[in-house]
């Protein structure tokens, strides 16, 4: 056989082997389902439990962070005047969503180098750099201590980096779980779940579900009043009150003449 028919046969075969190899396959997808997607606030509500699942990339840490919209927060700045305590002027703080909650499979910083921390902003650090204060003047690391201590106090910020649970790896993918439980003073709105995938210190895909938290009942019907109609809004509140203020002088003066009927 002549050389360059060698090598065309060697070419050939070697095509042939090329189109039989297997494709590479595609990419896991990370994948989310929250529930409730809904959450009511009716009479009696006092929080809810929320149940996050679904599935990643096979070796990847997981690290689920639930985020309110961000809005301004105006507080008092309070100072001293002498042997009394009086507001020396308002301070108003924005930059930062109103609720934050972080679950991960692990502490963040092992899951994520110090970048992609501040870029997803997922610890208190990376939330502190974007606090804005105005005015200017009042800015310090203070105030944005004091306000970060108190959404810590009011449960709008956990940042306490566990609860997600994980499956040994399955064919396709990893399946997470996590459970928690919703803040109860959390404001109505719309609230975003996020699910990131992260491998080598970055974060390789992520996923976002929205979830709502409406009013439903007398508490609906409450703020629907305060919004559209203040003056019968006004009204109620003035003939609770009074009738709140007679049902409690009724109760104490029944208690009272119990005890003295009883000496």
């Amino acid at each position: 056989m002549r050389p360059w028919k060698s090598l065309t046969v060697v070419a050939i075969l070697l095509s042939g082997l090329a189109a039989r190899a297997p494709a590479a396959s595609p990419p896991e997808p990370v994948t989310m389902k929250v529930t409730p997607s809904v959450i009511s606030m009716g009479t009696f509500y006092s929080g809810a439990r929320v149940h996050v699942e679904g599935t990643v990339p096979q070796a990847s840490d997981v690290i689920i962070d639930v985020r309110g919209p961000e809005t301004i927060e105006v507080f008092n700045k309070v100072g001293r005047a002498g042997p009394i305590w009086v507001n020396t002027g308002k301070v108003s703080i924005s930059g930062i969503p109103t609720l934050l909650l972080v679950f991960s499979t692990r502490p963040v910083h092992n899951c994520l180098c110090r970048s992609e921390i501040d870029r997803c902003e997922l610890d208190a650090a990376a939330i502190k750099s974007k606090i804005k204060i105005e005015p200017r003047a009042m800015a310090s690391e203070v105030v944005a201590d004091e306000f970060l201590k108190l959404k810590y106090r009011q449960k709008s910020y956990q940042l306490a980096n566990t609860g997600i649970q994980m499956e040994d790896p399955a064919e396709v993918g990893q399946h997470y779980t996590l459970d928690f439980i919703w803040p109860k003073n959390a404001a109505p709105g719309t609230y975003v779940v996020r699910v990131c995938a992260c491998q080598g210190g970055n974060v390789e895909d992520s996923l976002e579900a929205p979830l709502k938290v409406v009013e439903v009942g007398f508490p609906a019907m409450i703020a629907d009043l305060a919004k559209d109609r203040p003056a019968t809004y006004g009204i109620i509140s003035v003939v609770v009150a009074v009738l709140a203020g007679f049902g409690i002088d009724f109760i104490t003066t029944r208690i009272f003449k119990k005890k003295i009927s009883a000496h």
